[in-house]
């Protein structure tokens, strides 16, 4: 009969999550298309396509690459707006990332929040969130985002 209860409570027993507090640098290219909207205000729809993140080894986003869109308006000195990333992992998971603009920095860096809003595989349960700050050459498109915050893979 013990056994039977440690059988049930093993079963019954939550799965083990593993949180990564670790900073991250994501780079790829991306394009912007601002529409003009009166004097001081813009709406700007953006796509970009993250080619790498720069992570400790073992990090959930090691070895990830994918698209992120979306759209934020300026007006005057507030911003809004925000949009999805979608990355395939090096395991062949999907992560879906939810991203809130917040403000422009001095450096002309898009910055606010992300989230962690689901995916597939480890990702189905994972959860966290943090901030960013995303600066695009606009020469180039190239871009750096660097990310800050924690991720739990459950």
């Amino acid at each position: 009969m013990r056994f039977l209860i440690i059988a049930v409570i093993l079963v019954a027993s939550p799965a083990f999550a593993e949180t990564f507090s670790s900073g991250a640098v994501g780079t790829g290219t991306s394009s912007s298309e601002p529409i003009p909207i009166a004097e001081g205000h813009i709406v700007v729809r953006t796509t970009g396509s993250y080619e790498m993140f720069e992570v400790a080894a073992g990090h959930p986003l090691e070895g990830a690459s994918g698209p992120c869109f979306g759209t934020f308006e300026i007006k005057g000195t507030e911003v809004s707006g925000g949009g999805n990333c979608v990355y395939e992992t090096a395991s062949g998971d999907k992560a879906v990332m939810v991203w809130k603009a917040m403000a422009m920095g001095a450096d002309g860096a898009l910055t606010g929040d992300w989230s962690v809003s689901g995916g597939s595989g480890a990702w189905a349960g994972a959860s966290g969130g943090g901030t960013f700050s995303s600066l695009t050459d606009p020469e180039t498109g190239k871009f750096t985002n660097t990310i800050s915050g924690d991720i739990t893979i459950e």
